[in-house]
């Protein structure tokens, strides 16, 4: 159904006043709050037509209407005013960002904390993690003819090594090849690369014994892993007290038992679904969270482009998504220029 410009003016109206206030909306709450140039009578006819297209729910217990997921869609990607920052909470942010020289996590925390507290949600973040290893330089040195160590050196300097036992003897010329073979293959590459389909055709055209190629390709596999390993870190859990929708025990529980650690892996993989502008994740739109009434919106940050990480805020699907997207936006901008590279600074020095 295409929406007339008057019915876009009424869902924006109700959805506006439902977010703002937590109760059903009727067509004289419209008429007396808004002043859309028609009569009582055409609201009504209005809003019984967004709601037969599925954009309005009418509560058994209200002769208001509230938005259903898809109303909510529409305004999100349609309707709502982008939402300015008050200098009082532009300030809040940027006090919270002067400890640019503190620990990194403390700072982020910090920012997370900043941002449950403006928002009166619950805030998640992502550990920054590497997008990738580049790798310059892979050594295999012998020990004796039964172990090795292994090490492979990032364009930025960072080396990792694991030393090596084989079930096997071996020569050190044997090794010498293969540290060649390697580094012809794998210099100049990130850990992306380093993925079981790659590996194993790898090690098809590499003429040496299993279990020493295989205890190198282990260790590959072990600092890609350790590139992508990332912590789900959540501030502002008891907002959720603050919205009338969960003042029921049981969505209570249910929201609580969701973003608890255990979940960590649930939530994660939500984040890494979005791409790389703010999302926004409106209930029943996601298996994970359907018939929750929970929505996720999600923002990426980057520090110097090599480390990335994701800032988002989850609560009630009634949230204040104008509010929301632009504090996220706020944010990460803040944060990619503060803690990111300075790459004016470095021009200067």
């Amino acid at each position: 159904m295409e929406l007339s410009d008057r019915k876009k003016k009424i869902l924006q109206a109700i959805i506006d006043d439902y977010i703002a206030s937590a109760e059903p909306i009727g067509s004289s709450h419209i008429l007396k709050h808004h002043d859309l140039g028609v009569s009582s009578a055409t609201i009504r006819n209005e809003m019984a037509s967004l709601e037969e297209a599925g954009y309005l729910e009418k509560p058994h217990t209200s002769a208001g209407r509230v938005p259903s997921y898809l109303g909510y869609r529409v305004y999100v990607d349609q309707l709502m005013h982008k939402y300015m920052l008050s200098m009082n909470e532009i300030n809040q942010i940027t006090t919270a960002l002067h400890t640019k020289y503190v620990e990194l996590r403390r700072t982020i925390d910090t920012i997370s904390d900043i941002m449950s507290v403006l928002t009166d949600y619950t805030a998640i973040y992502t550990t920054p993690v590497s997008t990738g290893i580049v790798i310059r330089n892979i050594k295999l040195i012998p020990v004796d003819s039964y172990s090795f160590v292994a090490l492979i050196v990032s364009d930025g300097g960072v080396v990792k090594n694991r030393t090596i036992r084989t079930s096997k003897p071996f020569e050190p010329e044997v090794l010498d090849k293969l540290s060649n073979y390697l580094n012809y293959r794998f210099n100049g590459c990130d850990t992306s690369e380093f993925v079981p389909e790659v590996l194993s055709n790898e090690k098809l055209l590499i003429p040496v014994d299993d279990s020493l190629i295989d205890s190198v390709f282990e260790f590959f596999t072990d600092v890609a892993n350790e590139a992508e390993n990332v912590d789900v870190i959540m501030n502002g859990t008891t907002n959720i007290f603050k919205h009338p929708e969960f003042n029921d025990i049981g969505r209570t529980r249910e929201f609580l038992n969701f973003i608890k650690k255990d979940n960590s892996k649930i939530i994660k993989s939500l984040l890494s679904e979005t791409g790389d502008s703010t999302s926004v994740i409106i209930g029943n739109e996601n298996p994970v969270l359907k018939d929750k009434d929970i929505s996720l919106v999600v923002s990426n940050y980057s520090l110097g482009g090599s480390m990335k990480g994701k800032l988002a805020i989850i609560g009630p699907t009634r949230m204040d998504y104008a509010k929301v997207i632009s504090t996220l936006d706020y944010l990460t901008g803040c944060i990619n220029n503060v803690l990111g590279d300075d790459k004016t600074g470095d021009d200067k020095s």
